[in-house]
């Protein structure tokens, strides 16, 4: 398999691992956690498992130059307290499906920041490839023909969601370039850890921990899987593609959540959705065959 097919796919995998979040979340939901409870539990047991791991196989990994390691905080800032602040906070004064449709506007920042900082080529796939994407989520999460219009806070937070999640894509695609991603990945967790703190209420989430004796092993499950795997999968796959393909790839993330919410909610399915994750699928094949080096005008 070759390099951009193999971070092709990592990024596909992270996008699969994020998207299954719900199962997780609507258990410790209704378990009583708040939302910043279960992103704190999450990164707790990541920055655990990886530090483990770590020191059980290769203690290098721990090393990281004095110069990166503020760009590594920048990234636990976002990644834990700015992103789930402003999608958490879109999700309640809106409505889930568009915080989703605002979220996937961070592929546009993405190929802008991407172009301004590291000079990447946008090619006409990649915009055609954009289109589908956007559009495809807006389809998948059934957002038009409801009738329902967002206060303006909540779309101002919402493309702030999408604008944050492009930083962490950009910044992360930074920091693998001069570190390993394990190390990356474990800083990033640590940091995004450290700065939910404040917003755990300690005693109140220990006291539900000790009512519901299944919040631990569910939440270690949640950390596995949508946090310490989904992490690396997506920092071992930006050091191998594009940041900007790597965004569309990441589309994944909302079809493998409808189908979740399909399949195991009962969620309603219709046409409009179906046309959606082909959209997307399409996007994500269009992308990948994007060979030419050759640059929009």
């Amino acid at each position: 398999m070759n390099k951009n097919r193999k971070g092709a796919l990592l990024i596909i995998l992270a996008g699969t691992c994020w998207g299954v979040i719900s199962i997780f979340i609507n258990y410790l939901d209704a378990a009583g956690l708040g939302t910043m409870q279960i992103a704190f539990l999450r990164q707790l047991f990541s920055t655990l498992v990886f530090t483990l791991f770590i020191f059980c196989t290769d203690r290098s990994k721990f090393r990281i130059q004095p110069g990166d390691l503020a760009l590594l905080v920048l990234i636990g800032l976002i990644n834990g307290v700015m992103f789930n602040f402003l999608y958490f906070y879109t999700i309640v004064n809106s409505r889930a499906s568009i915080a989703v449709v605002l979220l996937y506007t961070s592929p546009v920042f993405v190929m802008i920041l991407a172009r301004l900082l590291f000079g990447e080529k946008i090619t006409l796939p990649k915009h055609a490839a954009l289109i589908l994407t956007v559009a495809g989520c807006v389809l998948v999460t059934g957002v038009l023909g409801e009738g329902y219009t967002p206060p303006g806070i909540a779309i101002l937070t919402g493309v702030l969601t999408g604008l944050s999640y492009a930083l962490n894509n950009i910044l992360t695609s930074a920091a693998v370039k001069r570190n390993d991603p394990l190390t990356v990945t474990l800083y990033t967790l640590l940091f995004s850890f450290v700065f939910l703190i404040p917003f755990s209420s300690g005693r109140e989430l220990l006291a539900l921990c000790r009512a519901t004796p299944m919040v631990l092993p569910v939440a270690f499950l949640m950390c596995l899987v949508t946090g310490a795997l989904a992490q690396y999968f997506f920092s071992v796959g930006l050091k191998l593609i594009e940041s900007g393909k790597a965004a569309i790839y990441g589309a994944t993330e909302p079809i493998v959540g409808t189908l979740v919410g399909i399949l195991i909610f009962r969620e309603e399915s219709n046409l409009m959705k179906i046309i959606g994750i082909v959209m997307v699928v399409t996007a994500i094949l269009l992308i990948g065959m994007d060979s030419s080096g050759r640059e929009t005008e």
